[in-house]
């Protein structure tokens, strides 16, 4: 694990971690810790813990076109994925979530890896759903709906590269046959063979119920996220309306996304804070807030994901390998 991705991870949470606790007073931070109301743990916990429920039942419908598979097998499969992604760095659990579930189901790695990429375009549609509701309401500065806008543009781009290579699937294997007949032959055959079973996994793009069932869960999961979160500020003796937890939320999540240190630690401090800024939360509150939420946000899937480890006999150095 000791390779460059992994330093260079820890790197970038350096940098995060830096501009987290610059300034930071910690009188006032440790002050902050002792005056949480704890009991606000639980709702936040509790409402994490719905997440993953419904993210793993929303996987489901990327798969009906390939095969039905048991809730049990998605939800083990998230749950490793997640723990993967708090104890190795660079988010590889992305790619453990895949490579557990075509293990046990008996799916194309590369065909569930490209379930796992539809369903980041879907959150971000999601997310920039729920930063439009809050731009239309809440008074937003004209730079924060400036970075909205940008985003946006780049999710939609990213939409319709998908949107295009299922379109004209057949063109763009021509197009990857030509690129990797300049390959070594053993190269050139393997990226052939992932990108047919990439463009495969699209096929869920073909059924419009499908996309309405994957949009509506995307934005429930989502919702309870933000509810989550909302339940913690009360604990920090903060009050946000539950538009601002949204926005919030928002801002981690683009924060987080950033492939840094195992569990996203730095990332998630620095934008937790600098959402929290936005409203004029002072900075050692703020990261407060953070430490707390954090603990809670990684330690569901870290127990949970190592108890589906165990039970499907799968060992931490076959993930991490």
């Amino acid at each position: 694990m000791k390779n460059k991705k992994f330093w260079i991870g820890i790197g970038i949470s350096v940098i995060f971690l830096y501009f987290a606790l610059k300034n930071i007073e910690i009188k006032k931070v440790l002050k902050a810790f002792e005056e949480i109301n704890y009991i606000y743990v639980f709702p936040v916990i509790f409402f994490s813990m719905i997440t993953y429920v419904i993210r793993a039942w929303r996987w489901r419908y990327f798969f009906r076109h390939i095969k039905p598979i048991p809730f049990s097998s998605l939800f083990s499969a998230t749950m490793i994925g997640f723990m993967a992604n708090n104890i190795l760095p660079a988010r590889i659990g992305e790619l453990v979530r895949a490579y557990c579930i075509g293990k046990k189901e008996n799916i194309s790695k590369s065909t569930s890896f490209a379930t796992i990429v539809l369903e980041r375009i879907f959150d971000g549609f999601s997310l920039l759903f729920m930063f439009v509701i809050t731009l239309i309401f809440y008074p937003f500065p004209e730079q924060i709906r400036k970075i909205g806008y940008l985003f946006a543009v780049i999710y939609l781009a990213a939409a319709g590269i998908l949107i295009s290579i299922k379109v004209w699937n057949q063109q763009t294997m021509k197009v990857v046959n030509f690129l990797c007949s300049y390959l070594p032959k053993q190269t050139g055959t393997a990226i052939t063979g992932y990108a047919h079973s990439f463009i495969s996994g699209l096929d869920v793009l073909e059924n419009g119920w499908d996309v309405f069932f994957i949009l509506l869960y995307s934005i429930i999961m989502w919702t309870l996220s933000a509810v989550s979160f909302y339940f913690m500020l009360p604990g920090c003796h903060l009050h946000l309306s539950f538009l601002a937890t949204l926005f919030i939320l928002i801002v981690v999540a683009i924060g987080i996304a950033i492939p840094a240190a195992p569990g996203s630690v730095g990332t998630f401090q620095y934008f937790t804070v600098l959402g929290l800024s936005v409203f004029g939360i002072d900075k050692n509150i703020g990261l407060t807030f953070s430490i707390v939420l954090h603990i809670t946000q990684i330690a569901i899937p870290i127990s949970i994901g190592w108890i589906c480890l165990c039970k499907e006999q799968i060992s931490f150095r076959e993930i991490e390998k």
